[in-house]
């Protein structure tokens, strides 16, 4: 029973990781080759230096996340750490007088990826064993 549940949870972590490199990739890309639009869709405001350097670091972490099989743990806590950075913009540009309007809605939406994606590390480094 117990490694039934082991295998059924490992299944789960797997596809969370999968999911989170791909959504890295798509993001890296959009924010890399289109960041002054990007960067207004997402809620960032008008901050295209900011937009790509965030998708420059996406770009970096995506591959490790995408590569199937061990060592996905170390990338996907950089890829929570990475939400709290994205997280501090988005609430910066919240507190901004002339701030976007989606960018408190993407400040929550970072803090909860950060809670699942630190989740999924602590998942992998415990089946890594």
């Amino acid at each position: 029973m117990v490694r039934e549940y082991s295998l059924t949870m490992t299944a789960r972590v797997t596809r969370v990781v999968d999911a989170a490199g791909a959504v890295t990739l798509a993001m890296g890309l959009a924010l890399t080759l289109s960041p002054s639009r990007t960067a207004q869709l997402v809620g960032l405001g008008d901050q295209p230096a900011l937009a790509r350097r965030l998708g420059l670091a996406d770009l970096a972490l995506a591959p490790s996340l995408l590569r199937r099989g061990r060592r996905r743990t170390i990338p996907m806590a950089a890829r929570a750490a990475l939400n709290i950075v994205i997280g501090v913009a988005y609430s910066r540009e919240a507190r901004a007088p002339d701030g976007h309007s989606r960018a408190r809605q993407g400040a929550v939406a970072m803090a909860v990826l950060t809670v699942v994606d630190g989740a999924a590390a602590i998942a992998l480094h415990r089946a890594d064993g």
